[in-house]
């Protein structure tokens, strides 16, 4: 591949393969700019860890933290905001969304996990997304912010359309613009109903979280809410897809993993760190930043690249290799810094919960690669549709 000719494309998340191309970016440009895409784009761990924990350089409020963001979202959420009112926002959230919140939902998680699993081999063979991943997301992220389940299966469409990145129609807005809007509508009349009638669900608890006299507004509870409910189901169905993907590419890790269930736990580590759900997230610095003998520019768009520095040879041994017994290192799947993941504790349960039931039911476990078919958004690597035989 020439240097020269080359352009970072959106689009090589969905490649069944992109990793060697990511390779190559870190050798041999590790601060690469798309002029096609206009971003730049860093791929070796130590950068993407040191600007994600440098968020005075790195800003996420300055064009988002997704590849050509919605202005309309960029400093109204989590993810697209600094400090201090992040760190005001992110305090009323952790008050609402405690361990014990995951603690209540476990019970859910694991009868749903263990249905939906017996199902699955009752049929002999499932579309993975559909009959596992999709109803397992809707119920439980629907009983966290009190969805009804009827309503989150209509919301999905929404979701999946608002991390699109394409360009507007003539004389109407863009399909990213129109869900974005529609989840906002309909989250804002979920949240006047909690204000007149508080229930048991998190969307309550962060309308009535009070820290130093202070509480959400309305909006931001809206805003949080539509922002967990996104990227909850996107990062939480590309990563158990991946995952289930890579029981298929290396037999004896399932194998390995369906005989030990104490496995399961280091399975969904090495997962988020072999095919990051999450592929990159962007920041904006500062001030000119000099990298690699480059220069990039205040304001600039810049894509911290999860899933080439999760394969970095500077940093993990073997990286192409799936290997559960690798020595714990800091996988960078659930992000760094103050924007680490907050439903990271609900995400790792949620996927050990569900393989735990799915793979004792196995006999064995085969994609059908050619009628499966990728999620085709920039930020995320997952898959949509996933024929699974498993009987």
């Amino acid at each position: 591949m020439e240097r020269a000719h080359f352009n970072y494309p959106l689009s090589i998340v969905a490649e069944d393969d992109p990793y060697p191309t990511y390779k190559w970016m870190r050798d041999s440009d590790p601060a690469h700019y798309s002029g096609a895409e206009d971003v730049w784009v860093l791929t070796r761990y130590a950068d993407v860890a040191a600007a994600f924990k440098d968020w005075k350089t790195w800003s996420s409020q300055r064009r988002g933290n997704l590849l050509h963001d919605i202005p309309e979202r960029i400093g109204k959420t989590l993810g697209t905001s600094d400090p201090p009112a992040h760190a005001r926002a992110r305090g009323l959230v952790d008050k609402a969304f405690t361990p014990k919140t995951v603690e209540k939902l476990k019970p859910k998680i694991r009868a749903l996990a263990e249905t939906l699993a017996e199902n699955a081999r009752g049929c002999g063979g499932v579309e993975f997304v559909a009959d596992i991943s999709a109803p397992f997301n809707a119920a439980i992220l629907g009983a966290m912010f009190g969805v009804p389940d009827e309503d989150f299966i209509r919301l999905r469409r929404w979701l999946d359309d608002f991390f699109l990145r394409e360009p507007a129609g003539e004389g109407g807005p863009s399909r990213q613009v129109v869900a974005m809007r529609r989840l906002q509508e309909y989250l804002d009349s979920l949240a006047a109903c909690r204000v007149a009638d508080p229930g048991d669900d998190l969307m309550s608890a962060m309308l009535l979280a009070e820290e130093r006299g202070e509480r959400l507004s309305r909006e931001q509870v809206v805003v949080t809410t539509m922002t967990f409910l996104t990227a909850g189901f996107e990062s939480t169905n590309n990563l158990f897809t991946n995952l289930a993907h890579a029981l298929a590419c290396f037999p004896a890790v399932f194998r390995e993993v369906r005989g030990n269930a104490a496995l399961i736990p280091a399975f969904v580590e090495e997962g988020m760190r072999w095919d990051a759900a999450a592929q990159g997230f962007v920041r904006s610095p500062t001030r000119d930043v000099e990298i690699h003998g480059k220069i990039v520019p205040r304001g600039a768009q810049v894509l911290l690249h999860i899933g080439s520095a999760n394969r970095d040879e500077r940093r993990f041994d073997r990286p192409d290799a799936f290997d559960m017994h690798r020595p714990a290192q800091r996988h960078l799947g659930l992000g760094l810094g103050i924007h680490f993941c907050v439903g990271a504790a609900l995400g790792r349960a949620m996927a050990q919960l569900i393989f735990a039931e799915l793979l004792p039911r196995a006999e064995r476990w085969e994609v059908d690669t050619g009628r499966a078919e990728r999620v085709r958004t920039p930020n995320f690597r997952g898959f949509a549709k996933m024929p699974l035989s498993i009987g």
